[in-house]
């Protein structure tokens, strides 16, 4: 699965309200065409168990000439809560006080609050960062998620993020938006002691699906100090039971939850002995 998603070198990806579209170059007969691709990836999918995924995937063509017009249709600024507002560029927002700007263009990485998911990490993030604390996002994608933590108060946010394309745009974004000095974008993943190395993190925030993002439900209690809070999203609602059971499992408490459409999203208090548990083994944890 993940080597042929990456073998796919997309060149843009478009949240929409019933999913996302991929735009990549044509395959090569020698590839087997478009139909090869197309049961190569619903193989990767099945194999992670993304079966409603898979069998969702539809084919289609997108003349390279319309691109750059294509990007603007349909996207303009968004209002997700009182206070938080989502524009490209090309549209710019006069704020009334009170109201934090962020300016996403459309383009090659996930996040633009066209999708439900990104929507619903916003409205649970508005209200829960404090100002002078410590993010980490996790699957950043755009940089959206950084960046309103960061005008939210967060003194420093660390993007995560492992595809190339959307480090690059997750870069561009925080220097288009001013966040160079609070929002570090790094391509590095995590796992069961999070980071090592790293201070224990405030909040932490993940918009990944569900097949990924459970397995890392350990690793981020390990990351938040005692008292931080987690924010899990880009779970369907038939995921959502499953997925809570997990974080509970691991020690957080439920807070709250938002829901939009098909998709779930959940913020967490983290266990009372975050960042200072003993490793599964017993071993005491990094420091």
């Amino acid at each position: 699965m993940e080597g042929d998603l990456q073998g796919m070198e997309p060149r843009g990806v478009e949240e929409r309200e019933d999913g996302l579209v991929v735009y990549v170059a044509p395959p090569s007969p020698s590839e087997g065409g478009v139909g090869a691709l197309v049961e190569r990836l619903r193989h990767g999918l099945r194999q992670v168990g993304e079966t409603r995924a898979a069998d969702g995937i539809q084919p289609g063509w997108q003349a390279h000439e319309a691109w750059a017009e294509h990007w603007r249709k349909g996207f303009g600024t968004r209002r997700i809560t009182g206070r938080i507002v989502v524009t490209p560029s090309w549209e710019p927002v006069d704020p009334a006080p009170g109201e934090v700007v962020i300016v996403v263009d459309p383009g090659m990485a996930f996040g633009t609050s066209e999708h439900p998911t990104t929507r619903g990490c916003l409205r649970l993030l508005d209200g829960r960062v404090e100002s002078g604390t410590r993010v980490a996002d996790v699957g950043a994608g755009s940089g959206i998620l950084s960046m309103a933590c960061a005008f939210l108060g967060a003194r420093f946010v660390l993007a995560l993020e492992l595809d190339p394309w959307a480090c690059t745009a997750a870069r561009e974004n925080v220097d288009r938006n001013g966040l160079t000095e609070r929002v570090r974008v790094l391509s590095r993943s995590v796992g069961a002691d999070f980071l090592p190395g790293e201070e224990p993190f405030d909040g932490i925030v993940a918009n990944i699906e569900a097949g990924i993002l459970r397995p890392l439900v350990p690793g981020f209690a390990r990351g938040l100090r005692p008292g931080g809070w987690l924010i899990l999203s880009g779970i369907l609602d038939s995921e959502a039971a499953d997925m809570r059971a997990a974080a509970e499992d691991a020690g957080f408490r439920f807070i709250e939850e938002d829901r939009e459409g098909e998709w779930w999203s959940a913020a967490f208090a983290g266990p009372p002995g975050a960042a200072g548990a003993p490793r599964p083994d017993g071993s005491p944890p990094p420091r």
